[in-house]
């Protein structure tokens, strides 16, 4: 096992951005920056034993820096996914979020991925990224500091580590943001993916894919994924939760209610025979493939686009706009008490 660091490059402010990639004994490797505390590559290995990266990302870190380019593989926060008309109210006070999309707040406004994170520690197998969000940043309450930590062994576990410090009572829904693609082709949609999610209910939306408050059953719709099924098959039948041409981009309400460490997901590809198994303590889980990716965009690493449905995030989470709907299951940060969460994401091989 070993942690080397090299600089991936400067942003346009002249900021330094670095690169830390563990390796473990069979040669597998993931590769973090501290841009956002993101994923840049993971390599893995096929049923044939060949290692190809199997998360989008960019050569150059300017492109993560870009909204419209989908948040690749960054760590989000304070809050993930959407707030309704960028406002909520918490222990009988209103705070108010940026709108940065249309009239609504997303990913907390963006600026937990689009900045450089602290390096706290690392060691042969890990590293631990930390940032400070003063008290009012983005309208949240609290002096906040968030820990993520990045595990990586030989047993080809992606182990993720959200911790967080607040010196008041306040709001965390961290998760993270990668795109996976696991046939480690250039030109491959996630269509032809097969996915299974352990979760019978998804959270109805309006028009602007914002939650009404309401759960909606997946049995005998498009939106189920209780038995495995490959992406492609039903993503462009028309359904009342998404959006014409877009396809998935959904919360799924997970099993566990408990917040007992569980299968939450498990996605394979055929051809190469990876297999990702996705386990999490959280109750909810967004699927979303791409659709609002650019499909001419040229950017990416090497060869591998960054465009439309090339890769698919699962992103673990409280469900979106939980702040506003008490309805939801959903966990607060108390004063000066660690909330922790765990995902992790399980590479193995069949074929």
């Amino acid at each position: 096992m070993s942690c080397e660091k090299t600089l991936f490059g400067k942003l346009k402010s002249g900021e330094e951005v670095f690169l830390y990639k563990i390796t473990n004994m069979y040669g597998a490797s993931v590769t973090l920056q501290t841009l956002g505390a993101g994923i840049h590559s993971l390599f893995v290995p096929d049923k044939n034993g060949k290692l190809d990266d199997v998360v989008l990302g960019f050569d150059e870190p300017d492109f993560y820096t870009d909204p419209d380019y989908g948040y690749q593989g960054l760590v989000v926060g304070r809050w993930a996914n959407r707030i309704r008309d960028g406002k909520f109210t918490f222990e009988g006070k209103e705070y108010n979020t940026p709108k940065n999309q249309g009239s609504w707040t997303l990913h907390g406004g963006g600026r937990f991925s689009f900045t450089n994170w602290d390096v706290e520690e690392t060691g042969d197998d890990y590293i631990v990224f930390s940032r400070f969000s003063p008290d009012g940043e983005d309208g949240f309450p609290g002096n906040f500091t968030m820990k993520v930590k990045y595990i990586f062994g030989s047993d080809n576990i992606l182990h993720i580590e959200y911790s967080v410090l607040c010196d008041r009572d306040t709001v965390a829904n961290p998760t993270n943001h990668a795109y996976f693609n696991l046939s480690g082709k250039n030109d491959e949609t996630i269509e032809n993916h097969t996915l299974m999610i352990n979760a019978d209910y998804f959270t109805e939306t309006d028009e602007s894919q914002l939650p009404t408050g309401e759960l909606g059953e997946v049995k005998g719709t498009m939106m189920d994924f209780t038995t495995p099924h490959k992406i492609g098959d039903r993503i462009d039948e028309p359904f009342r939760a998404i959006i014409d041409g877009i396809g998935y981009d959904n919360n799924y309400c997970l099993r566990n209610k408990n917040g007992d460490f569980e299968l939450a997901a498990v996605l394979s590809e055929e051809n190469s025979g990876r297999i990702m198994e996705v386990y999490t303590d959280l109750p909810g889980i967004q699927l979303y493939c791409g659709g609002w990716l650019s499909k001419g965009f040229t950017a990416g690493k090497g060869e591998s686009r960054v465009t439309f449905r090339r890769g698919v995030a699962l992103e673990t989470q409280f469900y979106p706009d939980s702040v506003n709907h008490k309805n939801f299951p959903v966990r607060y940060v108390k004063a000066n008490e660690e909330f922790r969460t765990v995902t992790q994401f399980r590479f193995k091989t069949e074929g």
